[in-house]
């Protein structure tokens, strides 16, 4: 894997040995994917020294990578497989994407907080994973066009499990996450369902950052302002031809109200003002697809300007992946 140095995968075996075997965790599976994803990859590099310490990291956004052992057994207790397909709830870097991705058929990912999603989203496509979906949107939510779900994992603590998680379960999956209260110790908890019931079993005390929903964001839902206020976009910094720009090009297809709406006229303006060539268009099931290409920060400035969208518009999710740049194109127009 890229960056993968000898030392790294030492203290990534030794990881696995005195974090994860030593303290009872068994499954083959599970032990040979935290034998192989590199952690340090997915952390800030100011901490890729620390990424295989037995400890949660920050990765910014006021949000952390979890502790190795953690990640792995919240693995191990979902008891999945390659024909399993997993919805995992608050993605953050990346790191757990990547190991349930190593053990599972395919893992769609949801991640609130869109410069994270980005980047967990560009680890992963480095690293070469063809089975991993991420999308920008309230975990809370769920993925209900995908479901429905072998095993979904959560990576936040609430006091309850969201019952639209409870419903997108497969009959006879798993759903592991941490209750309790945010800001105190909480209990991860297995639910098992068969049929229209749910076994709760509590398994391990642990500390988890909240779950963050959409509901409320700066004082009301993400993509609302007050009466008569106008938001205007600061102005984002592009690198100098001496710094090395970064170029970036992806497509984008954004869901919920987002037809009829203005949201390609206001796209089209805002492209054009952060000075991005691509294109947007009307899908046939309702929502917009987008065509991005330009400086990497540009792009993921537009990227955070569709995940709110003009004021009439109700986002409730924007995918992502890599696209082949269109030397044809030349402004930002709408189709």
């Amino acid at each position: 894997m890229p960056d993968d140095t000898a030392d790294y995968g030492v203290r990534r075996a030794r990881m696995v040995d005195d974090q994860l075997v030593a303290r009872g965790l068994r499954s083959d599976d599970v032990l040979a994917a935290m034998r192989s994803v590199p952690r340090h990859l997915f952390v800030p590099p100011g901490l890729a020294a620390k990424a295989y310490v037995d400890a949660p990291l920050p990765i910014g956004l006021g949000q952390t990578i979890s502790q190795p052992y953690m990640v792995a057994l919240m693995t191990e207790l979902l008891e999945v497989d390659v024909r399993s397909r997993v919805l995992e709830i608050g993605a953050g870097s990346g790191y757990q994407t990547a190991v349930l991705a190593e053990v599972a058929g395919e893992v769609y990912a949801l991640e609130l907080l869109a410069p994270l999603a980005e980047r967990a989203r560009a680890v992963l496509a480095r690293l070469g994973y063809q089975n991993t979906h991420i999308a920008i949107a309230d975990g809370s939510s769920g993925w209900p066009e995908m479901a429905s779900f072998d095993a979904v994992l959560v990576a936040a603590a609430a006091l309850q499990a969201p019952p639209a998680l409870l419903r997108q379960l497969s009959d006879g999956g798993r759903l592991v996450m941490p209750l309790g209260h945010p800001q105190r110790d909480q209990v991860l908890t297995v639910f098992h369902r068969d049929g229209n019931e749910f076994r709760e079993r509590l398994d391990t005390r642990c500390r988890f950052v909240p779950l963050v929903s959409e509901e409320r964001v700066d004082g009301g839902r993400r993509g609302e302002t007050a009466p008569g206020r106008q938001v205007v976009a600061p102005p984002v910094r592009k690198a100098t031809e001496e710094e090395g720009a970064v170029m970036k090009t992806v497509a984008v297809r954004v869901s919920g109200l987002v037809q009829g709406v203005y949201y390609r006229a206001s796209a089209r303006h805002e492209g054009e003002r952060l000075g991005l060539r691509g294109w947007v268009g009307n899908a046939g099931d309702g929502s917009v697809a987008l065509h991005l290409q330009g400086d990497a920060a540009v792009v993921d400035a537009m990227l955070g300007w569709c995940r709110v969208g003009p004021p009439a518009a109700r986002v409730s999710r924007v995918e992502v992946s890599d696209a082949r740049p269109d030397e044809s194109l030349f402004g930002f127009e709408v189709r």
